[in-house]
């Protein structure tokens, strides 16, 4: 079965938006689909509608009836059916729309936060190619009877060996973009990448402060549904955009469903900041852990923000000094050898 493609961040947040305006406004479920998949012109936005009235007219309940779609996220899934049976359906399609819109602005900080490192990435790279196979080449008869340093040696065969295998070139970086590819399609590579991340001095813990917003904003809305905490963890796992968290995730899951604290849970876990169990205790002992939750969450999305600026200003200068120190090599490989040669003249 084709694997169909399901409704980004923003598109969902439109959808829940829409749905739950129309369904209080008083129109019913197939009146509501009906206008929302001609008041909008996305083809699979109007497509999911489309599907999802279909399968209503079947006699499926809406959870169902997404399910059956394939365009829409587990934990959205869940929460519906949960809405459907608590009879709070406005409620908490309102509540998602703003979730899948905290979703999709997360989202779009952390494109903005990766663009300028990679616009220096890319710079350095075609530095590179014009030092490599242009600059070098044309210096090589200069240099032919001068007696060369070492650098100067390893510059002047990679440049021999780039400039011969030019024409190559565009087909190893196809190969060698399929192939990273591919690696972190492979979930033991995947895992261990992440790994390494949130282990990663000062960077590590910017990444698991993005990553714990997520997992405390989708389980403050899943608990707020009426699901039970280990269902809550359940359909969590998968969100966080880290396989590392992911899999704590699942082994906090397993330690709940044996009668431990969810907060205890958390604190033996490796993964999320040690800070999010000891408020969670708060919530707990008091029996208000959805109230919790939901502050937790709003906490942990400012602090998203300020971990998001940190990542770029730390990258930001990681990244012109390896600019500066490949100049800087590139700089006195070129001109060693002619400081050697006019020193030799004079």
């Amino acid at each position: 079965m084709k694997k169909r493609k399901k409704l980004g961040a923003e598109r969902l947040s439109e959808f829940f938006r829409q749905f739950s305006v129309l369904v209080e406004s008083g129109l019913s479920i197939p009146e509501t689909l009906e206008i929302m998949q001609q008041d909008d012109t996305d083809r699979e936005f109007c497509l999911a509608c489309r599907k999802l009235g279909a399968f209503m007219t079947e006699g499926k309940t809406v959870g169902d009836a997404m399910e059956e779609t394939g365009r829409f996220p587990e934990p959205a899934i869940q929460m519906i059916r949960a809405a459907e049976m608590s009879g709070q359906l406005v409620r908490t399609t309102a509540r998602l729309a703003v979730h899948y819109e905290k979703e999709h602005r997360t989202e779009g900080k952390i494109r903005s936060a990766v663009l300028y490192p990679k616009i220096l990435v890319l710079m350095m790279i075609f530095l590179m190619l014009f030092v490599f196979l242009e600059i070098l080449p044309t210096l090589e008869p200069i240099l032919v009877d001068v007696t060369l340093p070492l650098l100067t040696r390893i510059l002047m065969g990679i440049s021999h060996f780039l400039y011969v295998y030019r024409y190559f070139l565009p087909v190893a970086a196809v190969m060698i973009l399929a192939g990273w590819k591919i690696l972190t399609e492979r979930v033991w590579f995947r895992y261990s990448y992440d790994r390494v991340i949130c282990k990663f001095p000062v960077i590590g813990r910017q990444i698991r402060i993005i990553c714990t917003a997520r997992f405390c904003e989708n389980m403050s809305s899943l608990y707020s549904s009426g699901l039970p905490i280990t269902s809550c963890l359940k359909y969590t796992e998968g969100t966080t955009g880290n396989m590392y968290l992911d899999r704590e995730i699942r082994t906090i899951m397993e330690r709940v469903s044996s009668g431990i604290l969810l907060s205890e849970a958390i604190r033996e876990s490796g993964g999320f900041e040690k800070k999010l169990a000891a408020v969670i205790v708060t919530g707990e002992e008091a029996g208000h852990l959805d109230k919790m939750l939901e502050r937790i969450a709003g906490s942990y999305e400012h602090e998203s923000d300020l971990a998001l600026n940190k990542l770029v200003n730390l990258l930001e200068p990681v990244m012109i000094l390896l600019i500066g120190i490949f100049t800087g090599i590139l700089i006195l490989g070129i001109m060693e050898p002619m400081w050697n040669m006019y020193g030799s003249i004079r």
